[in-house]
C-alpha cells in the first residue's frame, strides 16, 4: 500500500544525519525519496557553499526529513548500513 502524506509549510523538519558530501548526501536522499520520505538538505555551515564554488564538493551536508517521517527514516538507514 502507498502511503502519501501532504507535507505542509510549517513542517517541522527535523536533522536525520550529516553527510559527508555532496554525493553522499544525493545517495541517501534517493534512497529515502525511494521509499517515500521527503527530505531536504542544507549546508552545515557557511563555509560549505564556498568549498561548492572553489571545489566543486561540498563537505558536511546536513539531510533533514519532516519530524513524523523521523523513526522511519532512520529505521531504513539503519537497515541500509547493516547490508553494506
Amino acid at each position: 500500500m502507498l502511503k502519501v502524506e501532504l507535507i505542509t509549510m510549517e513542517e517541522n523538519w527535523v536533522l536525520l544525519t550529516e553527510a559527508t558530501n555532496d554525493v553522499e548526501a544525493d545517495i541517501i536522499c534517493g534512497f529515502l525519496k525511494d521509499n517515500n520520505i521527503p527530505t531536504r538538505t542544507a549546508d552545515s555551515s557557511p563555509y560549505t557553499g564556498a568549498m561548492r564554488v572553489i571545489g566543486g564538493l561540498a563537505y558536511e551536508v546536513n539531510i533533514l526529513v519532516p519530524e513524523p517521517f523521523l523513526e522511519e527514516a532512520k529505521k531504513l538507514l539503519t537497515g541500509l548500513e547493516d547490508k553494506i
